[in-house]
């Protein structure tokens, strides 16, 4: 202030700050706009990932309910000169020379006559090509404590597949006897079915 009253107004001031206000204003408002465009893109990211990650699990989800696919066909003749080589050629047991023996382990030489035997000695067969490649020096001890010497007492129990057989040739035994599903003749006890007689798996009565 002065003697006379207040300091005078400075208009081009004045100005000047108002135009500098308006410039700090047009700022602001390009920054919100900066802002609003960073969202909208962050948004549409997110709602592109979450479509991506949709799909991957219906794809998903369409694989796991495509069918098994089924198992591979035995090839009779590669499985027949495995056991011949790993078993006939290798392993050594007591064997009864009659079926009525009462002391050893049972063997039919006729082992292909056999569906348990068949399957059996399979999964044998791809146990022992798996450990053979396996690089861990322990892996055929695995095989044999744990696949082989279990696959032959199975087959050569007195009460498994080759019981009746012996070396001097292969007799037909019974399998397993299965009674009629119950949903196959449901007006039916499937135990008294075929009069009564229980039958095998190949329809015969026992």
């Amino acid at each position: 202030m002065n003697a006379d009253g207040p300091n005078p107004v400075d208009v081009a001031e004045l100005l000047d700050r108002i135009a500098d206000l308006e410039k700090r204003l047009a700022a602001t408002g390009d920054r919100q706009d900066m802002f609003a465009q960073a969202l909208d893109a962050f948004e549409d990211a997110v709602h592109s990932a979450a479509t991506v990650e949709a799909t991957a699990l219906a794809a998903n989800d369409k694989d796991d309910t495509e069918p098994v696919r089924p198992p591979e066909k035995i090839d009779m003749p590669v499985l027949y000169d495995w056991v011949h080589t790993h078993v006939g050629k290798w392993a050594q047991r007591k064997i009864p020379r009659s079926a009525t023996g009462t002391s050893g382990v049972r063997w039919c030489p006729w082992w292909f006559e056999h569906p348990e035997a068949i399957s059996r000695f399979e999964a044998l067969r791809r146990a022992w090509t798996f450990f053979v490649e396996a690089k861990d020096p322990t892996a055929m001890t695995m095989y044999f404590r744990d696949f082989y010497d279990r696959t032959i007492d199975a087959l050569t129990s007195e009460i498994g597949p080759f019981h009746a057989c012996s070396p001097a040739g292969h007799r037909e035994s019974e399998f397993v006897p299965i009674a009629t599903a119950p949903w196959e003749n449901e007006s039916e006890d499937p135990l008294t079915a075929n009069n009564g007689a229980v039958t095998t798996t190949q329809g015969r009565p026992l």
